[in-house]
């Protein structure tokens, strides 16, 4: 009995305390007065706030300090007509402002003054399933903070003659002018967009100075900076979008790269092929690209291409090669013909023989007519 009850108390602590053990308190909100009533008397570790219904706000929404995820369950959140206007330094629908973190899924965004979601001076957003159009200054305002895309959808934003997607900033009105805090754009996932123009807008009026980007391992679309932009690229490396020029901006991150080099190990020699970024190649083409016999290896064929020295793992041309590789090439001697000839060569040679050998014969036997007479 002591044992089994033990037993049940270890078993609990185990619960609470493993890493997939969650207290998180789920909010179900109807209205703007519940969104924000929600907002407000969450605690600053994890919370969830689910949407029941579209929701319209009379001003906008700032969060801090709190970590937040809002699941829209395909609803929307808007801007309230007439209540809104574009006075003061925040007119965007959501705010994460310094120390909050906040996660944005399954929700469209919409008809914002300004923007419609913000992440302000070291503030986190996370976009999974979130869609933004319709806003008047712009979709997503990276405003010294940062926003990881994990799914994000992009209509028209800005002024009508325009499209500002994701504007890069970092505000005159930061509080502190010597702050830390620089803006940063990660990739984790897919970003589509309907329009071709500034989808990643590069702020040219403002304190920006230093921008940085990443991705994630997995990520499927990739941003790159290149030169004094920044390009978004699809799984095969193809470029999606690419920003406007800002030459002040100090970026950091990846660079974007149009050819990658196959590097070859071929026993104790090296060769290298370049190829363009995403090339879907075979083992044949590979093959063809290389010359055995400028390697000193014409006594030799190729015949597989492995990923390690020992040519245990085959190497999987099914894949698009997006960055610098390394490939083991296995090569077997080629056999020496040591079977006897039969061919014209031969037949050639007997047919000279026997040509040489009547030739001879004929002039001994006119020899010997010669002595008889």
């Amino acid at each position: 009995m002591k044992k089994t009850f033990l037993f049940s108390i270890l078993l609990l602590i185990a619960i609470i305390f493993s890493p997939n053990f969650s207290n998180a308190e789920t909010s179900k909100v109807t209205s703007e007065d519940d969104l924000r009533s929600a907002i407000e008397n969450a605690s600053a570790d994890s919370n969830i706030i689910e949407l029941t219904t579209d929701i319209e706000l009379t001003k906008p929404i700032e969060i801090t300090d709190k970590n937040i995820t809002i699941n829209g369950n395909n609803f929307s959140i808007s801007k309230n007509a007439n209540t809104w206007t574009a006075n003061g330094s925040n007119s965007s629908l959501i705010t994460a402002g310094k120390s909050a973190k906040l996660t944005l899924s399954n929700i469209t965004l919409k008809n914002s003054v300004k923007y419609g979601v913000q992440s302000y001076n070291g503030g986190y957003v996370i976009l999974d399933g979130v869609s933004i159009y319709d806003c008047g200054y712009g979709g997503v305002l990276v405003n010294a903070g940062t926003v990881e895309i994990r799914n994000l959808s992009l209509g028209h934003n800005g002024p009508e003659n325009s499209n500002n997607g994701i504007e890069i900033a970092k505000g005159k009105e930061l509080p502190d002018a010597e702050n830390s805090n620089q803006p940063k754009l990660i990739m984790n996932g897919v970003l589509n967009s309907s329009q071709t123009t500034n989808v990643i807008y590069l702020a040219t009026n403002d304190n920006l100075t230093e921008f940085s980007v990443g991705n994630s391992d997995t990520s499927q679309d990739k941003i790159f900076i290149n030169g004094d932009k920044v390009v978004l690229t699809d799984k095969n490396n193809n470029v999606k979008f690419e920003s406007n020029e800002n030459q002040k901006i100090q970026m950091q991150g990846e660079s974007f790269k149009e050819e990658v080099i196959i590097t070859i190990y071929l026993m104790d020699k090296t060769t290298t092929v370049t190829v363009p970024v995403g090339t879907l190649t075979t083992k044949e083409d590979l093959i063809n690209k290389i010359n055995l016999a400028s390697l000193g290896l014409s006594n030799y064929n190729l015949v597989n291409f492995f990923t390690n020295a020992e040519y245990t793992t085959e190497f999987d041309f099914s894949t698009p090669i997006t960055t610098d590789t390394t490939i083991y090439a296995k090569l077997t001697a080629t056999q020496k013909d040591e079977t006897p000839k039969t061919g014209i060569d031969n037949n050639i040679s007997t047919a000279l023989f026997i040509i040489v050998m009547c030739a001879l014969t004929i002039t001994i036997l006119k020899r010997k007519d010669i002595k008889q007479e």
